[in-house]
């Protein structure tokens, strides 16, 4: 691959297509502006990805680029939006790349959790005061909770991991989510999709 020039007239408009695309990261040089410009967009990314999940680094690399870069890609290619469930999504987008029989339980929960927490503090439904993950990948009584904080003045645990009185079936993906009104989990709707 060629490298482009990095032309001093590039600005964040002529890079927009650029920074839909991972890939077009290594296209510039790296001394140039525009691969600064770009690097500094997709770190933003970087470090909610393994910030939250140090673990992933364990299987990239410490740069993290053999998961980000194809995650990221794969994600544009998909038109997946970047809000809660962004660690489930690299869930599943490990479960088909390279990495897939290095996906177990523990980092699954992992992933589920920093989703759970990513729920509890960006959701703004006031429907809504917790969310639950579930994965096939992990035992059929067990799922992630995360809550909204119900005060400023509580102590309150904002993810956790439950576990239920009786199997629940499994859901139709290798992860399911369900909301819940309250604070306690006394029903079971079933499971829904993850959103894209």
């Amino acid at each position: 691959m060629s490298l482009l020039s990095p032309a001093p007239a590039r600005i964040d408009a002529d890079l927009y297509q650029d920074m839909m695309n991972p890939s077009r990261l290594d296209a510039f040089a790296r001394e140039s502006r525009s691969h600064v410009r770009l690097d500094i967009s997709y770190r933003a990314y970087w470090h909610v990805l393994f910030d939250a999940v140090p673990q992933l680094l364990e299987l990239s690399g410490p740069d993290g680029r053999a998961i980000f870069l194809p995650f990221m890609q794969w994600a544009q290619e998909k038109n997946l939006t970047f809000d809660w469930a962004y660690h489930i999504w690299a869930a599943e987008w490990l479960l088909q790349s390279e990495f897939r029989e290095r996906v177990g339980a523990d980092l699954a929960l992992k992933l589920m959790a920093a989703a759970a927490s990513r729920w509890s503090g960006r959701d703004r439904d006031l429907d809504y005061c917790g969310i639950v993950i579930a994965s096939r990948l992990i035992e059929p009584t067990k799922a992630v909770a995360g809550w909204k904080l119900s005060s400023i003045e509580t102590r309150f645990i904002e993810v956790e991991q439950v576990e239920f009185e009786c199997e629940l079936p499994a859901p139709e993906g290798n992860f399911g989510c369900f909301r819940t009104p309250g604070y306690e989990l006394d029903h079971f709707p079933g499971w829904r999709p993850i959103p894209l």
